[in-house]
């Protein structure tokens, strides 16, 4: 057996179990078609702990949380093929943005949590690459659609692993490190595990664009998930981003 694939057995194992579930994934969201411009634009990062939610950037290239792949050993990209089969992709190569610190993104003070990884083949199978938000920072109240493969209720592993979404809005203070995003009155909504990395959109000329990628989240009471998620605007950092692909090999 390959060392590789046999090194992520465990995600393989858990993705068995949600191909034969009834599954979902971000809390409160709705199913996200297979004909919607981002479902080719999203795809799952996975390692032998876990798996976050990431954007193509390129044929080889997709950006996504830094605390998802820093200090990790080997990830895959990964995307289901017909009936549903994984097929995961080895990551050769990352970047990792310098202002990024592990205990700052923990302690939710300012982070640039943000990754852009390669992969060593071409990810193909219809992704598509999304584009990247060039304007400014989104103002409060404005609508966000998070988009990621995580669970649709907190503690329910089974409904990981399907597309889905959630319309957010903008709350608080957006900075060029934090965005904030918050469900309508108490409903619970927003990013979980599997979230993280995964896109924000807005749209720019009616078409949509990658606002922000989701960094961390919070939940009322003991929950962990729900209430505010946290992301990081993608605009302030486009410069790093394209240098980071560049130094990746470009596309």
């Amino acid at each position: 057996m390959h060392l590789f694939f046999r090194a992520f057995l465990p995600a393989l194992a858990g993705l068995a179990l949600i191909a034969a579930a009834p599954a979902g994934a971000v809390i409160g969201g709705t199913p996200v078609p297979a004909g919607d411009a981002v479902a080719p634009q999203t795809v799952i990062i996975t390692g032998g702990q876990g798996f976050c939610t990431g954007a193509v950037l390129g044929e080889r290239l997709v950006l996504t949380a830094a605390h998802c792949v820093d200090g990790a050993g080997r990830l895959g990209v990964l995307i289901f093929g017909p009936g549903r089969v994984p097929i995961i992709n080895e990551v050769a190569d990352r970047r990792v943005h310098p202002a990024y610190r592990r205990a700052d993104w923990q302690a939710r003070r300012t982070a640039v949590d943000l990754a852009v990884i390669r992969t060593t083949r071409p990810i193909g199978h219809g992704t598509r690459p999304a584009t990247l938000a060039g304007g400014a920072l989104p103002a409060a109240g404005a609508p966000i659609r998070l988009v990621g493969f995580g669970p649709v209720a907190e503690g329910d592993a089974r409904s990981a692993g399907v597309l889905r979404s959630a319309a957010l809005t903008v709350t608080g203070r957006p900075s060029t490190y934090q965005v904030r995003l918050t469900g309508p009155g108490a409903q619970a909504l927003g990013a979980c595990t599997g979230d993280s990395g995964g896109p924000v959109y807005a749209s720019e000329g009616g078409r949509p664009v990658v606002s922000g990628i989701v960094s961390w989240t919070t939940g009322r009471g003991s929950a962990r998930c729900g209430a505010l998620t946290g992301t990081v605007p993608v605009a302030p950092h486009r410069r790093w981003i394209e240098e980071a692909v560049r130094g990746l090999g470009g596309s």
